[in-house]
């Protein structure tokens, strides 16, 4: 393993190693030029952090939440935006139950909605699916030995649907009463002729406008979530119980 230090000054502990090297590869990500980009492979992943003492295994679980963080977070380009949110942290420690209602405090603060805590094994779930027009929000607090997973997320697939197809469904009717005014002025057949490049035309303007209502929509409840578990996070760092440590012998 090497050390862990900077020019010979400072020593850094495993954690702040972690968050240093999270940083760094967030600012490179920032910085580079798309055409400067390096990919790795997983094996090359391996290799790397095996010179900083990390285990193989965690490389691997580390990739697979990625993962899948990817995927919850991926908009969907014909409804103009994201349809699922989710913030993951892991913490050292537990959470004690003083710590968890301060956390969901902060949500019921901005969601403006009490919600419900349910326990499940070792997991903690406070749940919403009625705040702010029936949004459905969850936050998670996963023991896992010594550790514990936080996890805020937030399913708006119906939502999406309703905001994109509803705006496309009100421009169609719109291109139908486009065409009434000019019953009086052409003939029948000209008129149907017309009638289905105008629907078409008012739903395609209407699909245009419902993603841009949708992409600010699910825009600002990414930037409230991820306010809130912000503050999730902090309180979760700044009051985590520590495991008792057992004596040797």
């Amino acid at each position: 393993m090497i050390p862990y230090d900077v020019s010979d000054g400072r020593r850094y502990d495993e954690r702040e190693v972690g968050l240093i090297l999270k940083r760094a590869l967030e600012l490179q990500a920032r910085e580079a030029d798309r055409g400067d980009a390096r990919s790795m492979s997983e094996a090359e992943l391996e290799e790397v952090v095996h010179e900083l003492g990390i285990s193989k295994a965690l490389v691997k679980r580390a990739a697979s939440e990625v993962a899948i963080a990817d995927v919850r977070n991926r908009p969907v380009w014909w409804l103009g935006g994201k349809t699922e949110l989710m913030f993951e942290e892991v913490v050292e420690g537990t959470i004690d139950d003083a710590t968890l209602t301060q956390m969901i405090e902060v949500l019921r603060r901005s969601l403006a909605d009490p919600g419900e805590l349910k326990r499940e094994g070792p997991s903690r779930i406070w749940s919403v699916t009625k705040a702010q027009g029936g949004r459905r929000v969850h936050l998670s607090v996963v023991e896992h030995g010594e550790t514990t997973t936080l996890r805020l997320e937030e399913a708006a697939p119906v939502d999406a649907r309703a905001t994109v197809g509803g705006a496309a469904g009100m421009g169609g009717f719109a291109g139908i009463m486009s065409v009434i005014p000019l019953k009086a002025l052409v003939v029948k057949a000209v008129l149907m002729l017309a009638l289905g490049p105008m629907i078409l035309l008012g739903a395609t303007v209407g699909w245009l406008g419902g993603r841009a209502v949708w992409a600010r929509v699910i825009a600002g409840r990414e930037q409230q979530l991820r306010q809130a578990f912000a503050e999730i996070v902090a309180l979760a760092r700044g009051r985590t119980r520590a495991l008792p440590e057992v004596a040797d012998g």
